[in-house]
């Protein structure tokens, strides 16, 4: 799978303008950004972009880091792993009823963004349980 020639270009670009006089680092950059950037590529051209999460962690993705594809796989991984994670969780610990009103504020408060929603949730459990568990 290979990225754009516009792509290409920009990534040799900034490599360029971050390491000037640095040769080894240009082509490290370019190898790094090129292959994130084909990831990319590959999870936009195979995920289900009409499932709302994965379009939700692609637009965060792409927004938060137009022109840094490494940051962008990081930030889309991390999104989709924390939104399965959340929305799977259970705590038999926890009320159902308590468990559900955590998640629902959670989910208000981080709109878009889902390792904010899991941070919350596990904080909030972690709160109740030395509270009331």
């Amino acid at each position: 799978m290979s990225v754009s020639s516009e792509t290409t270009q920009i990534i040799r670009m900034k490599a360029a303008a971050e390491w000037p006089d640095d040769f080894e680092m240009q082509r490290h950059v370019i190898e790094e950004q090129t292959e994130a950037a084909e990831r990319m590529v590959h999870y936009q051209q195979n995920m289900d972009t009409t499932n709302e999460i994965v379009y939700v962690c692609l637009r965060k993705a792409l927004s938060e880091w137009p022109e840094d594809y490494s940051m962008q796989v990081h930030v889309f991984e991390g999104q989709i792993e924390a939104a399965t994670t959340f929305f799977a969780y259970v705590n038999p610990t926890v009320n159902q009823e308590i468990l559900e009103g955590i998640k629902t504020k959670a989910f208000s408060e981080w709109p878009g963004d889902y390792e904010m929603m899991l941070h919350v949730l596990t904080e909030q459990v972690a709160a109740w349980g030395e509270l009331y568990g």
